[in-house]
């Protein structure tokens, strides 16, 4: 039995909200530079770091499943969120899918409150986790939202990846994005896959009581071997 993919993104609270209450300028449409993965290789340009992880990782004829964070309030970062979904987020998604010939039902949504307090994160990790079903393969991006929001997003991977039969994490991204002061720079998409797998292997590692505990996770991870060569 296939796994249904399941692909992760927070709204971007990038944005301008204008005095009769619209929003524009959302976040910039460009093209990313894989680093370190070529399935991540995108040819188009994308506001969203997870729309080249679709391409590069759903295969034509796939049900897949997306999943949307957004933020709730009156502020404009969270009134942003609401706009970057429905303005670009879920055309592109649209326009992957069909460009892969990928079956999807609907965008689902997790709302969170405009908070960082502990009970607004639990929730959240609590409301992350509840989606992700037995046998789910996921990948998710961590690029937009509060700073707490890769950590919420990790522990919520983490919790399905150990306690849910069958769920396995496929890969996850980070899109870095020029400053002002880099405008020669391109756009960049990182795998960051192998720190979300650090955790199993400190545990491990614990548990056999290793030597040398940093030379053993650099080999398992392949970075001894690029550092000697």
């Amino acid at each position: 039995m296939n796994k249904t993919k399941v692909f992760i993104s927070t709204m971007p609270f990038l944005g301008q909200r204008q005095s009769d209450g619209t929003v524009t300028s959302g976040p910039a449409a460009v093209k990313y530079k894989a680093v370190g993965n070529p399935k991540l290789e995108y040819p188009m340009e994308t506001r969203f770091p997870i729309i080249p992880v679709i391409n590069g990782y759903a295969d034509s004829g796939d049900n897949i499943r997306v999943i949307a964070i957004l933020t709730d309030g009156e502020k404009s970062n969270a009134v942003n969120t609401h706009y970057n979904c429905s303005a670009y987020f879920e055309p592109e998604i649209k326009k992957i899918c069909g460009e892969k010939n990928l079956s999807l039902n609907e965008i689902e949504k997790i709302h969170t409150p405009d908070s960082e307090d502990m009970d607004t994160q639990l929730k959240l990790f609590s409301d992350i986790a509840d989606k992700i079903n037995p046998g789910d393969e996921i990948y998710a991006c961590i690029t937009y939202g509060t700073k707490p929001m890769p950590i919420i997003l990790t522990l919520a991977l983490n919790y399905a990846y150990k306690l849910k039969k069958d769920v396995s994490v496929g890969c996850t991204v980070y899109g870095r994005f020029p400053h002002k002061d880099e405008e020669s720079a391109p756009p960049l998409i990182y795998d960051t896959t192998p720190l979300f797998h650090m955790d199993s292997i400190i545990s491990k590692l614990f548990e056999i009581k290793a030597k040398d505990p940093v030379k053993a996770i650099k080999l398992m991870i392949g970075l001894e071997a690029s550092e000697d060569s």
